[in-house]
C-alpha cells in the first residue's frame, strides 16, 4: 500500500510539472495517469507499467467494473460451437456465413468460433495442423478467408440477431509466432530451450511470470472486441492460466463491453467465476449422461445438475453432451448415446446453466471429425435433431424458470431408479421435465408434478415428437406408462 500511495504522489508531481512546462507530456506521465485513474494496487512483485495490463492483483472495490454482473443476454444463451474448417467443402467464413438462416431457425442465438487464427507449420500436427497452434493473435486463418471475410460474417450474424464469442488460445503459441523469436523471455524454457505443455509438441508454453507477455495477450484480446466487435472469450486450457491474468483480462474487456462472455475449458471452479468467467464446463453432468446408455439409475444424474458452491452467484455451468474434443476422441453423439440422445439434450437444456451444440449434432452425424485433416460434415437438407433442438431452444428463451443463473431445481421422482422428474421455477413461471431413462416400459409409474394444471409444450414417444400445446393434469401423472426413452416437457403458471 506504501507503494501505491508513492506512486500517487509521483503521478501527482509530474503531472503538476507538466502542467507548468510547455504543455507536453512524456509517455511515462500519461502511464502514471491512467495508473491513477485505474486505482490499482500494485504487489511488490510487479513492474511498473505492468499494473494496468497485466496483472490484478487488487482493485479499489468501489469501481463499478470489478463488481460481477452477467449480462442479460447470457439468460436465454443456446450455444453452438462452429468448426468452420469442416463445416462446408470450401472450409470458409463465406461457406459457413449461408448457413446462418438455417442456425437461427434451429433456435442458436450464440456462436462459438473454434480459432481462427493462423496455424503454425513448425513441429505441425497432421496435414493442416491444430486449430490451437497460433502463429498470429491478430491474424485469421487464410484457409478461412480474409480479415474483411471475417468482418462480413460478424455484420451478417450481428443482423441475424446472433451473438459471436471467439475461441481464445492463452497457455501456448504455436512454433512460428513471432513471439517466439522477438520474445523468447514471455515462454517457459528448461536448460535454454522453450518447452511444450503436457505433449501437446505442436506448440510453446507461455510464460505468465512475465508481465509485458500479459499485457500483449490482453491488447490482442481487445482488439477483436473494439475492432471486430466479438461478444466474449471461450477460453482454452482456462485453469492452465494464472486467474490473475484471467481477472486483468476480463476487467479490461469489460471497460470496453461491460457485456461479454467469459466461458471457461475448466471444471466448476469458485476461483475462476468469482470474477473472471461467466460459466465453466459442466463435465460431471457430461460423464453421467453417457452413462444412460448403460442403464445407470437417475439418482447419480440429479447429483450433478445444481451448481452448487463451485459457482458464484451470477455465474453457472455449460451443459453440453459433445464438443470438439469429445466428438474427435471419445465418439460421436450416436455411439455415446444412441436412443438416449433425445432426452438427455432436453435435459441440458432445462438444467441450470446454458446448453452447447457442436458442429453436426443437429444432424445426427455418426463420424469422429478429424482435428488435423479436413473432413467436411456431410450435410442433409433436413437434419436429424433440428426440430427438438428449435422447439427446445423456444422453451428456454420463453420461459424465465430457465434462465441460466435460476438455481430453483427441485427433485419430484421419488425412489426411482429410471423415471425422473423435476421442476424449475422462476415467478410466476414452472417448467417440468418427465421422462422414462430407461430402455424399457415402465408401467404405473407415479409423479406429483406440485401443480393441478398444466400445459404439455413438448412431447417425444421415443420415437416421434410432438410440439403441439396440449393441458393436462396431475391426476394424469398419477399413474403412467412410459416407453423407453419418452419424455415431456410441462409448463405451470401460478394460480391467480
Amino acid at each position: 500500500m506504501k507503494r501505491f500511495l508513492a506512486l500517487l504522489l509521483v503521478v501527482g508531481l509530474i503531472a503538476a510539472l507538466a502542467a507548468c512546462s510547455s504543455g507536453k507530456k512524456d509517455e511515462k506521465a500519461e502511464k502514471k495517469e491512467e495508473t491513477k485513474a485505474n486505482e490499482y494496487t500494485m504487489s511488490d512483485n510487479v513492474k511498473e507499467g505492468s499494473v494496468i495490463d497485466g496483472v490484478m492483483t487488487d482493485i479499489q472495490r468501489d469501481d463499478p467494473i470489478l463488481k460481477r454482473t452477467t449480462p442479460s443476454w447470457l439468460e436465454t444463451c443456446v450455444l453452438y460451437e462452429v468448426n468452420i474448417r469442416q463445416y462446408t467443402e470450401e472450409g470458409t467464413f463465406a461457406a459457413f456465413e449461408k448457413h446462418l438462416d438455417r442456425l437461427k431457425e434451429t433456435g442458436i442465438n450464440t456462436l462459438w468460433l473454434m480459432p481462427i487464427h493462423p496455424i503454425s507449420k513448425t513441429n505441425r500436427k497432421g496435414t493442416l495442423g491444430s486449430y490451437y497452434s497460433v502463429t498470429d493473435y491478430k491474424a485469421v486463418n487464410p484457409e478461412f478467408g480474409t480479415i474483411e471475410d471475417f468482418r462480413h460474417l460478424m455484420t451478417a450474424a450481428h443482423d441475424k440477431g446472433f451473438k459471436v464469442i471467439l475461441d481464445w488460445v492463452a497457455n501456448h503459441t504455436g512454433w512460428d509466432n513471432a513471439w517466439i523469436t522477438e520474445h523468447k523471455d514471455w515462454y517457459k524454457t528448461d536448460n535454454g530451450k522453450i518447452v511444450s505443455p503436457y505433449n501437446w509438441t505442436d506448440t510453446a508454453q507461455l510464460n505468465y511470470n512475465n508481465f509485458d507477455m500479459r499485457a500483449e495477450m490482453i491488447k490482442c484480446m481487445q482488439y477483436w472486441v473494439e475492432e471486430m466487435g466479438v461478444d466474449g472469450f471461450r477460453c482454452d486450457h482456462a485453469s492452465g492460466v494464472p486467474v490473475t491474468f484471467w481477472n486483468a483480462a476480463t476487467y479490461k474487456l469489460k471497460s470496453v463491453n461491460s457485456e461479454i462472455l467469459m466461458l471457461a475449458e475448466a471444471g466448476g471452479n469458485a476461483v475462476l467465476t468469482q470474477y473472471a468467467f461467466d460459466s465453466c464446463y459442466n463435465d460431471a453432468l457430461y460423464g453421467q449422461s453417457k452413462s444412460v446408455k448403460g442403464g445407470v439409475a437417475v439418482s447419480t444424474i440429479q447429483q450433478n445438475m445444481q451448481p452448487g458452491d463451485l459457482y458464484v452467484e451470477g455465474s453457472f455451468p455449460m451443459n453440453y453432451l459433445d464438443n470438439h474434443d469429445k466428438n474427435s476422441y471419445e465418439g460421436t453423439i450416436v455411439e455415446n448415446y444412441g436412443k438416449t440422445y433425445e432426452p438427455l439434450l432436453a435435459l441440458s437444456f432445462l438444467t441450470p446453466g446454458m446448453p452447447l451444440i457442436y458442429t453436426s449434432n443437429e444432424e445426427g452425424y455418426d463420424h469422429m471429425i478429424e482435428f488435423f485433416e479436413k473432413d467436411t460434415v456431410k450435410w442433409d437438407d433436413k437434419p436429424k435433431y433440428a426440430p427438438l433442438m428449435a422447439a427446445l431452444s423456444k422453451v428456454k428463451t420463453e420461459n424465465a424458470a430457465l434462465n441460466a443463473t435460476n438455481r430453483d431445481f427441485k427433485v419430484l421422482t421419488k425412489d426411482e431408479d429410471y423415471l425422473f422428474s423435476f421442476s424449475r421455477s422462476k415467478g410466476d413461471n414452472t417448467v417440468i421435465y418427465v421422462a422414462n431413462l430407461y430402455d424399457k416400459d415402465l408401467n404405473d409409474a407415479a409423479v406429483d408434478l406440485g401443480a393441478d394444471s398444466v400445459k404439455c409444450v413438448l412431447h417425444y414417444d421415443g420415437t416421434t415428437l410432438d410440439t403441439a400445446e396440449t393441458k393436462m393434469s396431475n391426476s394424469d401423472f398419477a399413474k403412467k406408462s412410459y416407453k423407453p426413452y419418452e419424455f415431456y416437457i410441462l409448463t405451470a403458471d401460478a394460480e391467480k
